[in-house]
């Protein structure tokens, strides 16, 4: 199976600044790849929602559970924390959801609650099953994300009894070039990855408006199995789901589909 990716051309459709270690495996396979990002994080740098993080971040210490949802809330909201907190408070306890996240927090010094059982495929589902996630009436919970998203986490433990409050620390929009590469990409691909819902949402959406229907034929890798539901409501006639979100599971996940081809 180490072969299966040998010329095989590969769309991939991380935001730009997170791409560099995927492109860089898919080539040590063989992989001919190609970048068109459908996915971009702007930080919230101003105005009325930088004033909300800062003070949830000085309110850290008063924080029972934290929840990074992406690498991407990893490293800004550690950011923030290190800008106000040179030496973390005792009393939080981390989680992450997926393999990802969990390693960029364990990068930033920071290990996180995880199940022995299933620790490599901790999606929000599995976290809410932690036993540590049981019994939170009264306790305040925090989760680093960017604007909106899923609502699953929080809207489980405020029934639950935790006082929740979301620290948004990004927006996620579709970066201004996607639509004219993705109408300039004349070739068809083996294969196309995808590392979230809302890129998979926008990748339909530029297949769509540069009128490439052929797109939505070529076999799609996803995260998770529910990524993997939404690119068939989507359009997508094939899509693969990954163990989660690493780089080793969804480079398993991309072999084992073109092995079958």
């Amino acid at each position: 199976m180490n072969n299966v990716l040998q010329g095989k051309r590969i769309l991939i459709t991380r935001p730009e600044h997170q791409c560099g270690d995927w492109l860089a495996l898919l080539q040590s396979a063989g992989a001919r790849v190609d970048s068109i990002p459908m996915l971009a994080i702007e930080p919230i740098e101003k105005g009325p929602g930088w004033q909300v993080l800062k003070a949830q971040v000085l309110d850290f210490d008063q924080v029972d559970h934290a929840i990074f949802v992406s690498r991407n809330a990893v490293q800004l909201g550690c950011d923030w924390l290190e800008d106000y907190w040179p030496q973390l408070p005792q009393g939080p306890r981390y989680y992450a959801i997926g393999a990802a996240t969990t390693s960029a927090l364990r990068s930033r010094g920071i290990e996180c609650v995880t199940s022995e059982s299933i620790p490599d495929t901790m999606d929000s589902e599995a976290l809410l099953s932690l036993p540590s996630l049981q019994n939170v009436t009264g306790q305040r919970v925090l989760i680093f994300r960017g604007s909106g998203g899923r609502t699953l986490m929080g809207d489980t433990l405020r029934a639950r009894g935790a006082r929740v409050d979301y620290c948004e620390l990004y927006r996620r929009v579709l970066p201004a070039d996607a639509l004219p590469q993705l109408q300039q990409y004349n070739v068809q691909p083996d294969a196309i990855s995808v590392h979230s819902g809302e890129t998979l949402t926008n990748l339909a959406h530029c297949i769509q408006q540069a009128t490439r229907p052929a797109l939505f034929e070529v076999p799609v890798v996803c995260p998770s199995v529910r990524v993997a539901g939404l690119a068939g409501e989507l359009g997508f006639q094939r899509a693969t789901a990954a163990r989660n979100a690493g780089d080793a599971a969804m480079l398993a996940a991309l072999q084992a589909l073109l092995a079958n081809d």
